[in-house]
């Protein structure tokens, strides 16, 4: 493992322009960007498949590699798994549009997550309607080159796919080979999950990675967290993980100097890879 497998997130660079962005990818020297579709740099409601192609071509001009499309989905109300078919449905059509315009970018990753139920509800209708909307995704998907990522995520954000368990139990009643799995250091660590839970378990299965520090919640950038990132980044080589870790800062104590929380997560993983 080493340095040219980091990626950087346009997330905490939410209040400055794509084009900032960027530049400032460029000026640190890393050539891989996993790009989050929200407000103002590319939300889906707001483009057109033409605009993903322009925006696909403004980051070739910069050299640089789209490794992963990331739509928003925790800020902004979609949710595949709601009780409400209205919302349901649009939580669907939503995402059905991002699969095209991952495609667009250029990239073959589009991550997703689970939705949710309602917290005083028991969980197994919010499980199913989660289950069939994957389903439906996973397979337009694969028509187009697709593969999805499966995202945990904390219990405060979610009640369904939340730890390794429940995201290997997903991932095998939707039975797609469209939908794979991914690991967030954060989900995992406040799940009481391992990186040995998450190679043993998904295997091959286990396509892309968020390397963020927390304590253990919260998104922050390595060095002013808990968490023992050098440990978790051996543990990672040791299973000769070939895929890209991506730097998933969104703590909105960054978001007035986005380059200078990159740049100090950047520094210390740097430190630790050598």
């Amino acid at each position: 493992m080493n340095v040219s497998k980091l990626a950087g997130m346009n997330l905490h660079y939410m209040n400055y322009s794509l084009e900032y962005f960027l530049q400032s990818m460029v000026k640190h020297e890393v050539a891989n960007i996993e790009l989050w579709g929200g407000f103002p740099h590319l939300y889906s409601e707001d483009v057109t498949l033409a605009d993903a192609a322009r925006i696909r071509r403004e980051m070739e001009s910069y050299d640089l590699h789209l490794i992963c499309y990331t739509p928003e989905q925790l800020m902004y109300a979609n949710n595949i798994a709601a009780s409400e078919p209205e919302i349901r449905k649009r939580s669907i059509d939503y995402y059905m549009k991002n699969i095209e315009i991952t495609q667009e970018l250029g990239t073959n990753f589009m991550l997703m997550t689970s939705g949710g139920g309602y917290y005083d509800e028991p969980i197994a209708e919010a499980w199913s309607s989660s289950r069939d909307a994957l389903a439906a995704l996973a397979k337009r998907a694969e028509e187009l080159g697709v593969t999805l990522l499966l995202e945990p995520l904390q219990p405060f954000e979610s009640n369904l796919v939340t730890n390794i368990h429940t995201l290997k139990q997903m991932l095998q009643d939707v039975n797609r080979n469209s939908l794979k799995g991914m690991l967030d250091i954060v989900a995992m660590a406040v799940a009481g999950d391992s990186i040995q839970d998450y190679f043993e378990t998904l295997g091959a299965d286990l396509r892309h990675i968020h390397l963020i520090d927390g304590n253990p919640s919260g998104h922050l950038a390595v060095g002013e967290g808990s968490l023992p990132i050098k440990s978790y980044l051996e543990e990672i080589d040791s299973f000769r993980y070939k895929g890209y870790l991506s730097l998933e800062l969104a703590a909105s104590s960054y978001y007035l100097e986005p380059d200078k929380a990159f740049q100090h997560s950047l520094k210390n993983i740097r430190s630790i890879l050598g």
